[in-house]
């Protein structure tokens, strides 16, 4: 049973993050969804997640079971429990960067998951997602024009890198290109993480 003082706790948390600019959450220690601020809805709003990625879809549901792709889930999983089991009076938050790219667009987002302690034991994880840099994606990657058909493999799957968007090529598979008509309609994709981010983005998961 909660306690008033977990309740209270978690009230405290859930204003601060009401107040953040940046698109917060507050997950329990399971990594449920507890609470979305209004600048998460409006980022969802603004890049075509509604009405899936809005607070009143998330809700009572699990934070990792959003996540696309089973190496880039595995890998919040064991971000997520790291937060969890950290322990003192001055925890530290666990940071992982990684891209949230558009068609148009590359950014690097900051994930910043702090744990929520009552009496020295974590209660909730709270998450703010923090934009590092924007630049027109020409500038990151290049950008390649060709069918989509070029990148289906038998089961007319396409693999995408669950972070940076970009495709792998079927004939030279070490190759990714990054296809923005890829991304303005519905395609059957396959998820994973590219060597690339795995290297730049995910690195940190080694040394847990």
């Amino acid at each position: 049973m909660r306690t008033a003082a977990h309740h209270n706790a978690l009230a405290t948390v859930i204003r601060s993050l009401a107040a953040e600019s940046s698109p917060a959450c507050l997950l329990d220690t399971q990594g449920t969804f507890l609470f979305v601020n209004d600048a998460w809805d409006r980022y969802a709003l603004e890049n075509g997640g509604a009405p899936g990625c809005l607070g009143s879809s998330l809700i009572g549901t699990c934070w990792l079971d959003h996540i696309k792709g089973p190496e880039a889930r595995q890998i919040h999983a064991t971000l997520l429990d790291r937060a969890v089991r950290t322990r003192g009076p001055h925890p530290r938050p666990v940071t992982q960067v990684g891209e949230a790219n558009t068609a148009t667009t590359a950014a690097l987002i900051s994930t910043r998951l702090e744990p929520v302690l009552q009496g020295g034991e974590p209660i909730a994880v709270r998450i703010v997602h923090r934009t590092v840099r924007v630049r027109p994606i020409a500038e990151v990657y290049e950008v390649v024009q060709r069918s989509a058909d070029a990148y289906r493999d038998g089961t007319g799957a396409i693999a995408q890198c669950s972070c940076c968007r970009r495709v792998r090529d079927l004939a030279e598979p070490e190759r990714w290109d990054f296809v923005p008509e890829l991304l303005n309609g519905p395609q059957w994709f396959t998820h994973c993480v590219c060597e690339l981010c795995a290297e730049l983005h995910y690195g940190i998961v080694d040394a847990i």
